[in-house]
């Protein structure tokens, strides 16, 4: 059991932002590991995102912001929030305005403060991503979440104007160098999601270690959200087409009032009976082809990255060697290409 005796205040560690990356099992530190780490404080996400992400960054004080978050309130405060990165669905530009802004914010509001983030290997987070995109009622094939300039007019000088997917959002080590810029590499621990799905329990005393944590005791390691069964995929992609929420870029029917959170019941109740297949691996579910471009596409961002990380990435499936022969970008059927709406 936790010892539940209240912790005595340590006014002079600084606060920890954990700022994602998406898809790298934020939601399980968010439920099953920060709120018990003792001798901190665990601040909501409503606050983090009321104070963050709900205002115009014209009106930013960073006083008041740090005292909303409540910064000063004795126990060093831990935010998890992974929208601080940028929104997932919401494509590379726009979500990397929206990570450098935030960055900025952060730091004025306290540039002692310790960043944590989490990276992935792309192949793996497209593949997360999209199943995201299903349980957030999206409607499009793999292909058409992934590649929606092929289906969309986006502008030759208004990339912006439309909401969708972008793979400038997996460039870590872009987001990495920038945090590194604001307060300084050794308040910035990076860590790859792979290790933690290795062996949980090991990482984590080193994670506690390096951010001077006390490691919380009977932990559940379970995870938050499930991958649909390959079957269920196409089911899913059929029920989300009775609701308008919560993705911009789907195909919607109708709007069936209140669908929205009975489907994802629904299709929650559906999986776990296990008759739909497992779940594709990402290699199965993005395609042959698009999976290894994936790979052509980050290896030298990766190559930056485990030099900065210090570790062997390519160990964790990430790569970073130069691709035996280029591969084209995936392109939709030639007979179907007129038809970008």
């Amino acid at each position: 059991m936790i010892d539940q005796s209240a912790p005595v205040p340590n006014p002079g560690a600084s606060p920890i932002f954990h700022i994602g990356m998406h898809k790298t099992a934020t939601s399980w530190f968010q439920k099953r590991f920060y709120p018990k780490v003792e001798g901190h404080r665990y601040v909501d996400r409503e606050i983090v995102r009321s104070t963050l992400l709900t205002r115009s960054p014209l009106d930013f004080n960073a006083a008041e912001a740090r005292a909303k978050i409540g910064l000063d309130e004795g126990l060093p405060a831990i935010v998890c929030e992974e929208d601080l990165c940028g929104v997932l669905h919401n494509g590379g530009l726009l979500t990397n305005y929206i990570a450098k802004e935030i960055a900025r914010q952060l730091y004025d509001i306290s540039p002692d403060a310790r960043i944590v983030i989490f990276v992935r290997s792309q192949t793996a987070l497209a593949a997360s991503s999209y199943h995201q995109y299903l349980r957030d009622g999206g409607t499009g094939s793999v292909h058409r979440y992934l590649f929606p300039e092929d289906y969309l007019h986006l502008g030759k000088i208004r990339p912006l104007v439309a909401p969708r997917f972008d793979f400038t959002q997996f460039e870590h080590d872009r987001l990495v160098a920038h945090y590194d810029s604001l307060f300084g590499r050794d308040r910035v621990f990076v860590f790859a999601q792979e290790s933690l799905a290795r062996d949980g329990e090991q990482f984590l005393r080193e994670f506690c270690r390096q951010l001077d944590l006390p490691m919380p005791r009977q932990l559940d390691f379970a995870r938050i959200n499930s991958s649909y069964g390959r079957g269920l995929i196409p089911v899913a992609r059929f029920l989300n087409l009775f609701t308008r929420r919560a993705v911009a870029d789907k195909s919607t029917i109708i709007h069936i009032p209140y669908w929205y959170p009975v489907r994802r019941v629904l299709l929650r109740q559906l999986n776990s009976l296990g008759i739909f297949g497992k779940v594709p691996s990402a290699r199965e579910l993005l395609g042959e082809t698009t999976y290894e471009w994936i790979r052509q596409r980050f290896w030298q961002n990766n190559q930056r990255l485990q030099l900065r990380m210090g570790m062997d990435l390519r160990a964790l499936g990430y790569a970073v060697d130069p691709p035996a022969e280029v591969i084209e970008r995936p392109k939709r059927a030639a007979i179907l290409r007129p038809l970008v709406n």
